[in-house]
């Protein structure tokens, strides 16, 4: 070889040794630790996108299926109303038909005998517990005990929590003995089922917490696997819940019919459910779709449901007694004429329904709502199901063996088949909504039904959030330093009702407004003590924080936010501003110094206020209304700044004062008159009607205003430049038909709003400008601040429905922002339970209904150079019907009855909705993808700091004494603001103990492809010390759990360093 050639190769081989020893090296535990404490260039954790000079590496979704694919792939009709409304799947090609099984494999099936306990739907909570959930859970117990091969399973434990507590011992012994066995088993463990569409994922975990915590206090056990049969449709983010809690397998139901068929044509109703940014499929948890309809028997063998409804036999007659005699099958036109022909008739459903998949195991759910209710229904279900069980079983020719089992039972049947495969089953990426079982009824009217109950249960864990923070350092500041804390465990007894009342309305049936009237009346007075609850818990805690030993069980600190009934929205305490001055008390329990703007209503329009430091602070002073024609004479709203540290309290006093240092807004008014009585404060100013728009100029934007007060376009001054966005904003009411609670239909008709001259009232301060129109339909103000920090980057907006009159029936209200981003295919985001963006795409070929998605903190538009992000403040439902267009749907009156329940939805209250509107500029411009793969989206830095505005407000109380602590704070720093907390509560025992705190972060993973000139918060580091992170707290032990706590994974030192990779959430422990 000559010389040359060989110094190449030798070349060659050098370059390949020298990256086969740098990978072997990043892989060592030490050199991974390296890299992990470089200085953070936005270097990336686990999954991430490396980010260098502000260029992104794209990531891309890795699973084999991707629910969005299928829908492009799939072409389905319906078959006719008396058929079904059942759809049909016309595949492209035959070549499926591959997959299919030669019907002879040997096939086990799992019988699960299981009751669906709804805890509030038809009935209230305790009516479903006393007339059947109490009598299901003993008779269980007791014929257990007689039959050792029969099982039940069991999710709800707030139903458990209840029967427990009126228990004898010997019937608690047998059950957590049976539990124990595996003859009983606890799936899922959280407090209710919960709704996957319009929950937090934070609520999700509190929830779950409460629920599997109880589980292990109490019967020893930790929950493996997730039961989620009857949620209208599935998140792709609570899959990860699920598995970072310890479950390595789930099972779920309502998916889109058409979609079950090409599923199942691919053997895929097993699949490793994958997070899109989850490249190596690290989180991955095995999921199982039942194919057919519910969950009830009719549904469970195979797709002839009158065949598997004869399995019924705590409804219907058993199997004779003589095997030669003839059974009947559903009206009697049918009838196999003996045992033997019966048993092949079940085998044939139970071959179609193993077709689906690609194990020879399957899981027969054998129940449906409050079934085993009765000794009777146990016994002859039980005694004719081992009948036809013997009978198969004992046939060679049908090679099928019969069980009761658990579903644990069948996922280690299906664990067994993998392995002896050799290869896991097929991995998917995205979420199951929106949901139908039949025809055009799509299930997205319930993303927005009763919105007065979603707005209040978001509230109740805005409060939740704020007394779990005091109460943590209430408690073990007075144990560290020495002081009692007097009725604590009152304290901890109202913290733990409360918090269970937030894990209650989380349910299927509650958060997503469809259950009856009367439940729906329970629900709202459990809210109602609820939040009254933990406004206390806040008041003593904060009372015993700054009085410490001297505290006495008078609580002189009161709410400023107050219900007056269940049925009415929060309204705003009138603060008595005394000359001597009145101490008004601010909560911050997020994770990050904030400066925010604060609305108060107040007797005087002559006052000072000063802040935690003594430092008098500017305001703003705006008149109130009693109606929208007429200033009120005798109260006022006081706007000033709140700057507060992170996770704090501060005081903040409000002084009567002669010197006049107060800031009086003017009033406009377009196309009318408001009567003032106030001429020297407040002196209404008329404009022209003839002017087409206005405009409002602040330090950041240029906002512009039609001149019916409808916002028309937003411009920021960025850069020494005007970067300008069309955002119109507009209302209109579409016609409703065949909707009910879960369902949105309408015929098309669309009713605009505003088409008229409206009354305007412009209110320009120091602080801000608020634009107010009013219809009978609703209320709607924006609101524009003219500050130099991150609120003078967004448009804010209130609305206020007030569909309540019979006229407003069948209503479908919708608030539309048209703009100028050009989304293409109107492809936007929504977020997934407030824990990820996922792609959205508009089919023009499916209805209306199928388009709307729900959002429970943001949507989000962008082009080629701009993104909007619309963020919320409560759940919803969106969608996209033309290029650059959102529409929320806002409230609505469906008067269809169906689905189970069968009444109208005509009890709406005056409704709050909160929005904001935040237009960004991308570094450069991107490339529009169309690939779904490639859609993945993460909100920038400042809008995560945006939406936390919303979602983490800061609380008001008013004192009835002076104190002389101004401030205390919990934190010795801020966290970095990619980086939350997702949960922080005190442990407390069932004898109301509290035993340590459980502490939840989360990693967000910001955008790459926005930056800012001025970040709002620092991202420099996710290092951190739980040893060392609060103050005036001494950690005594602190470990690394699985999410809920029940597993432990690491113990931590002083020294330990907490990193958590992008996207990631880690649990801790921590003992004081």
């Amino acid at each position: 070889m000559k010389l040359r050639q060989r110094v190449i190769v030798t070349s060659l081989v050098c370059v390949i040794l020298t990256v086969v020893v740098i990978y072997k090296l990043s892989q060592r535990p030490s050199v991974t630790e390296m890299i992990r404490n470089m200085p953070r260039l936005n270097f990336p954790g686990m999954g991430d996108s490396l980010v260098f000079s502000g260029t992104c590496v794209s990531k891309h979704v890795t699973s084999d299926y991707m629910v969005e694919e299928m829908y492009d792939e799939m072409n389905f009709t319906t078959n006719s109303r008396k058929s079904g409304g059942l759809y049909v799947l016309h595949e492209k090609s035959q070549e499926y038909k591959k997959n299919s099984k030669n019907g002879k494999e040997p096939l086990q099936i799992i019988v699960v005998p299981h009751s669906h306990n709804d805890p509030g739907w038809l009935w209230t909570l305790e009516t479903y517990y006393t007339v059947r959930t109490r009598s299901i859970l003993t008779n269980t117990v007791l014929f257990l005990e007689k039959f050792p091969d029969f099982r039940m399973i069991w999710t709800e434990t707030i139903f458990l929590d209840i029967w427990w507590k009126e228990s004898p011992l010997d019937m608690q012994n047998k059950f957590k003995d049976l539990v124990k066995q595996g003859r009983i088993e606890i799936l899922s463990g959280g407090w209710v089922s919960v709704d996957e569409a319009t929950t937090l994922y934070s609520a999700v975990i509190d929830q779950l917490v409460e629920g599997h915590l109880w589980i292990k206090e109490i019967l020893g056990v930790t929950p493996n696997i997730s039961w989620s049969i009857d949620p209208f449709g599935y998140s792709t983010s609570l899959p990860y819940l699920w598995y970072k809690s310890g479950m390595k397998d789930m099972t779920i139901l309502r998916v889109h019919g058409a979609l079950k068929q090409y599923m199942g044509h691919r053997h895929v109703m097993t699949f490793n459910w994958r997070q899109p940014w989850d490249g190596p499929g690290k989180h991955d948890i095995l999921c199982h779709v039942e194919p057919y309809t519910l969950y009830n028997i009719e549904y469970s063998c195979g797709p002839d449901q009158e065949v598997c409804a004869t399995m019924d036999f705590g409804r219907r007659a058993g199997l004779p007694e003589d095997p030669n005699q003839p059974i009947s099958i559903g009206n009697g036109e049918r009838q196999a004429k003996n045992l033997h022909e019966y048993a092949s008739l079940i085998a044939d459903q139970y071959r179609k329904k193993a077709d689906h998949y690609a194990h020879d195991v399957l899981l027969m759910p054998h129940g449906d709502d409050f079934r085993y209710i009765m000794d009777n229904e146990f016994q002859s279900n039980y005694v004719n199901m081992k009948k036809l069980m013997d009978h198969i079983n004992s046939r060679k020719d049908l090679n099928i063996q019969m069980r009761f089992g658990t579903v644990g039972e069948y996922f280690s049947e299906v664990h067994k088949s993998i392995a002896k495969r050799g290869q896991p089953d097929k991995s998917l990426t995205g979420d199951f909504f929106t949901y139908t079982d039949r025809d055009d009824e799509y299930w997205s009217g319930y993303y927005t039904s009763r919105p007065f109950d979603k707005r209040m249960i978001r509230y109740l864990l805005e409060v939740l959030k704020t007394a779990e923070m005091l109460t943590t350092f209430a408690v073990y500041r007075a144990e560290q330093q020495g002081y009692a804390y007097k009725n604590v465990q009152n304290v901890l007894k109202d913290l733990q009702e409360a918090r269970r009342i937030h894990g209650l309305v989380q349910h299927h049936d509650a958060i997503t407004g469809t259950s009856a009237h009367p439940t729906v009346v329970d629900f709202e007075n459990r809210i109602t003590a609820a939040i009254t609850l933990l406004q206390g818990v806040i008041s003593r805690d904060i009372e015993s924080l700054i009085l410490k030993g001297a505290a006495n069980t008078n609580v002189n600190i009161v709410p400023i936010h107050v219900q007056s009934k269940p049925t009415s929205p929060l309204e705003k305490r009138v603060i008595a501003v005394s000359e001597s001055g009145t101490q008004v008390i601010f909560t911050n329990s997020y994770t990050q110094r904030r400066r925010d703007y604060v609305s108060l209503i107040v007797s005087s329009p002559t006052i000072q206020v000063f802040d935690q430091h003594d430092k008098e602070v500017r305001v703003q002073i705006n008149p109130c209304w009693e109606n929208q024609k007429t200033i009120a004479k005798a109260i006022f709203e006081a706007v000033f700044p709140v700057d507060i540290p992170a996770m704090s309290f501060a005081m903040f006093v409000l002084k009567r004062s002669q010197k006049n240092s107060a800031l009086y807004s003017g009033v406009r008014v377009i196309n009318g008159d408001v009567n003032s009585p106030l001429p020297d404060i407040f002196k209404p100013e008329k404009t022209p009607p003839s002017q087409s728009e206005f405009v409002i100029e602040t330090q950041q934007t240029t906002v512009t205003f039609s001149n019916k007060g409808l916002l028309k376009s937003f411009c920021r001054k960025d850069r020494d430049q005007k970067v300008c966005t069309d955002a119109r904003v507009g209302w209109h009411w579409y016609k409703g038909v065949n909707s009910n609670a879960y369902c949105f239909g309408t015929d098309g008709t669309k009713t605009g709003l505003f088409d008229d001259d409206v009354l305007v009232r412009v209110v320009s301060g120091f602080y801000s400008t608020s634009v107010i129109i009013n219809h009978a339909l609703l209320q709607h103000t924006t609101t524009v601040y003219n500050t130099s920090d991150v609120h003078g980057k967004y448009v804010y907006m209130e609305n206020v429905a007030t569909l309540i009159t019979a006229d407003d029936r069948d209503k479908e209200l919708f608030m539309e922002l048209q703009t100028s981003v050009r989304n293409p295919k109107m492809q936007y985001y929504t977020d997934s339970n407030s824990f990820q963006l996922i792609s959205r795409q508009t089919r023009e070929n499916y209805p209306m209904a199928a388009n709307l998605f729900p959002i429970t903190s943001m949507a989000v538009l962008e082009d080629s150079g701009t993104r909007l992000t619309v963020h919320v403040a409560q759940p919803l439902g969106v969608g996209s019907f033309r290029t650059g267009s959102l529409e929320f749907l806002i409230d609505r009156v469906p008067t269809s009855s169906g689905k189970g329940l069968e009444e109208p939805v005509t009890d709406n209250k005056p409704t709050i909705s909160k929005f904001i509107l935040h237009f960004e500029s991308f570094n450069k411009e991107t490339t529009v993808i169309n690939d779904h793969r490639a859609r993945i989206a993460h909100p920038s830095l400042e809008s995560f700091l945006i939406n936390d505005f919303l979602q983490h407000p800061l609380l008001p109380f008013v004192a009835n004494r002076k104190y002389d602590v101004t401030e205390l704070s919990f934190l010795k720093s801020d966290f970095p603001c990619d980086l939350v907390i997702a949960n922080l509560k005190t442990f407390i025992s069932e004898q109301k103990n509290a035993l340590g705190t459980g502490l939840t972060l989360h990693q967000r993973a910001p955008s790459c492809k926005i930056t800012h000139v001025k970040p709002p918060c620092s991202s420099a580091t996710t290092k951190l010390r739980l040893f060392d992170i609060f103050t005036d707290l001494k950690v005594k032990d602190a470990r690394r759990m699985s999410l809920t706590y029940l597993h432990e994974k690491e113990k931590m030192s002083p020294n330990s360093e907490v990193r958590i990779d992008s996207m990631d959430l880690e649990s801790f422990n921590i003992q004081w």
